[in-house]
C-alpha cells in the first residue's frame, strides 16, 4: 500500500498549496470567512499527517469530515468546489492506502468534477492545480491505459495553471513529473524537468509539503538521468522534513 501511495503523490500528477495558494475567494461574509478559515485548520492536519507518514486511518477521516462539514457551507460555488475537491482528492488518497482502487477512482473523479465545476465559475490558477492534481491520481487507478487517456489533459490543466500562476510550486512539480515520467516522443524531458526543479527547491517561500515533493521529484529525475549521486542527496534533504514519509521508500 505504500507503494500506492508513493505512487499517486510522485506520478505527475497532491497535494495542494497552503492557505495562502488558494483561489481568491472574496468573501465579504465574516461567518463564511470563518467557515472557511475553520475548515483549513483541520484540512491542514489531514495534509501534513498523510505526506510526513503519520496518518492514521481514523484520524484522518475525521479531520477531513470536519473541513467538509465547514466547506459545505461556503455559498460561493468556485471557492466551495475548490475546497470541497480537495477534501475529496485527499479522502481519495487514504482509501487507496486502506481500501480499493475502485472507491478511490470514484472520489477522484468527484474531485476532478468539482474542480472543473470551480473553474467554470472562476477561473483560478489552484483550480487547475487541483484537477491535474485529481486526474493523475485518477490515472493510478487505471494502469496504463488510463495513463495514456488522461496524461496530456493532466499536462494541459498544469500548464494552463501555470499560465496564470507561474510561481504555483505544486502545478511545476506537476508538469515536472511529467517531464520525468513521460518517453521523450511524448514529451519527456528530465534534464528540463531537474533545471525546474532545481530553482523550485531553492526557493524561501515554499511550506514543507511543497519542498518535500519537490526535492523528491527532484531525485526521480536525477535518477533518470543517472546521476546516482545527486539522487542520493536530495532524497537524504527530502528525509530531513519527513523522515517516515511513505514516498521515502522507493526514493532512488
Amino acid at each position: 500500500m505504500k507503494k500506492a501511495l508513493l505512487l499517486i503523490l510522485i506520478a505527475a500528477v497532491a497535494a495542494a498549496a497552503v492557505i495562502a495558494q488558494t483561489p481568491p475567494l472574496d468573501v465579504p461574509d465574516s461567518d463564511e470567512a470563518s467557515l472557511i478559515a475553520s475548515g483549513m485548520e483541520f484540512f491542514e492536519q489531514a495534509r501534513v499527517s498523510m505526506w510526513s507518514g503519520e496518518a492514521d486511518e481514523d484520524d484522518i477521516g475525521n479531520l477531513l469530515n470536519n473541513a467538509e462539514r465547514r466547506f459545505s457551507g461556503v455559498t460561493d460555488t468556485a471557492a466551495r468546489d475548490y475546497l470541497l475537491g480537495r477534501v475529496a482528492l485527499y479522502r481519495g488518497r487514504g482509501v487507496l492506502t486502506w481500501g480499493s482502487k475502485g472507491d478511490a477512482r470514484d472520489l477522484f473523479e468527484e474531485a476532478m468534477n468539482l474542480a472543473e465545476s470551480s473553474t467554470a465559475s472562476r477561473r483560478t490558477s489552484e483550480a487547475l492545480r487541483l484537477h491535474a492534481d485529481a486526474g493523475s491520481s485518477w490515472m493510478i487507478t487505471k494502469g496504463l491505459g488510463g495513463i495514456i487517456k488522461m496524461a496530456p489533459q493532466v499536462q494541459g490543466w498544469s500548464d494552463e495553471s501555470l499560465e496564470l500562476d507561474p510561481s504555483n510550486p505544486l502545478a511545476l512539480i506537476i508538469s515536472a513529473q511529467g517531464q520525468i515520467n513521460a518517453p521523450r516522443s511524448a514529451g519527456g524531458d528530465p534534464e528540463a524537468a531537474a533545471a525546474r526543479l532545481e530553482t523550485l527547491v531553492a526557493r524561501r517561500d515554499l511550506d514543507d509539503i511543497s519542498l518535500f515533493w519537490g526535492r523528491v521529484s527532484l531525485a526521480q529525475a536525477y535518477a533518470k538521468l543517472k546521476d546516482r549521486d545527486s539522487a542520493e542527496r536530495m532524497c537524504g534533504l527530502a528525509a530531513q522534513i519527513y523522515p517516515d514519509s511513505p514516498m521515502l521508500d522507493d526514493c532512488p
